[in-house]
């Protein structure tokens, strides 16, 4: 399943819930003004928190997926690159897991890592041949 998909559906989800949540906060609050005050002002001051509580449930989910599925590979770029660019070209291949986006770019960084690798050992394995010339 493609990256952009993945997230379209957390955001669905998101989105649904939150629908069914507010639906349910309107009828327990149109229920409420059956209630005497003291106990309806229990009970908003009970969904607000439960509200707030479960949106920030949401979001740490929400946020650990998008982690997962979007820094970590970035990171592992970025990592690569620098190691990369500070002239270590032994390191090895990224690891890549998925068939999304993110995949597609992580093994195109390891196309071209080691397509560089071999441009610089056939320069210095041309550089060697002119050396030994006479």
């Amino acid at each position: 399943m493609k990256l952009i998909t993945r997230i379209n559906l957390i955001l669905c989800a998101t989105f649904l819930f939150a629908l069914l949540l507010v639906g349910g906060i309107t009828y327990l609050l149109t229920e409420a003004h059956a209630l005497p005050e003291q106990p309806a002002q229990q009970i908003i001051v009970s969904l607000i928190v439960l509200t707030a509580i479960v949106f920030l449930i949401l979001f740490l989910v929400v946020n650990v997926i998008l982690r997962k599925l979007v820094l970590k590979p970035v990171l592992q770029i970025t990592r690569m690159a620098d190691e990369f660019s500070n002239g270590n070209l032994g390191a090895p291949n990224i690891k890549v897991t998925g068939e999304d986006e993110m995949a597609d770019m992580l093994h195109a960084f390891n196309r071209m890592r080691r397509g560089v690798v071999k441009i610089v050992q056939v320069a210095k394995k041309l550089q060697a041949q002119a050396k030994s010339r006479p």
